[in-house]
């Protein structure tokens, strides 16, 4: 348990980062009406749909301490911290209703517990420890490396932010030389890979 909240602070250390930078930048424009220009701007809208996937990495964090029962407090504080400085970020998008259409169009994982699917047992990410499959809108974006499952945007996340090796990685040259199994590519109790 405590290489999985060892690894879950890396990540919500590294969303916090990203988030608060997007913040700062807002924060340091004076002027509305520049704000308003940048946030327009295709760079801008690009840039903030940028950040929305890193904050829903975060939620799938979310989710995934929710589903393996991880109870830690300095979690629960940078998650509370995230969630904070994301909130205060959103009060810019309304300078930019494009923003604010494409921030409200799109849903955020759905954080509930994992069952066993129709297709078999559910696997869990080895960047945010959150199911995979069943995403938003029926899209599941997901990627098979190196026998771990993960979302595109967690992989492009970590591998752009916080390592260059993904975490499951990582497990999978320990596993190779322990015989022992991928524990960032666990599955959730009660199912079997």
């Amino acid at each position: 348990m405590e290489g999985k909240v060892h690894h879950l602070q890396k990540c919500l250390d590294g969303i916090y980062k990203v988030i608060r930078s997007a913040n700062d930048i807002l924060c340091g424009i004076s002027q509305p009406s520049v704000c308003s220009e940048v946030l327009q701007s295709p760079q801008g809208v690009a840039y903030i749909s940028g950040v929305n996937e890193v904050y829903k990495v975060a939620k799938r964090v979310e989710g995934g301490m929710k589903s393996l029962n991880i109870d830690n407090q300095n979690l629960h504080n940078r998650l509370r911290d995230i969630e904070l400085t994301w909130n205060n970020l959103q009060a810019f998008f309304s300078f930019s209703p494009t923003i604010l259409q494409m921030l409200s169009s799109e849903l955020t994982p759905v954080c509930s517990p994992a069952t066993d699917s129709e297709n078999g047992p559910i696997r869990t990410c080895g960047v945010c420890l959150f199911r995979t499959g069943n995403e938003l809108n029926g899209k599941a974006n997901t990627v098979l490396y190196n026998s771990c499952h993960y979302h595109a945007s967690c992989a492009n996340f970590w591998l752009n932010c916080v390592d260059s090796n993904l975490p499951g990685l990582i497990a999978a040259e320990e596993r190779s030389q322990t015989s022992e199994p991928c524990s960032s590519c666990a599955e959730l109790p009660g199912h079997q890979l």
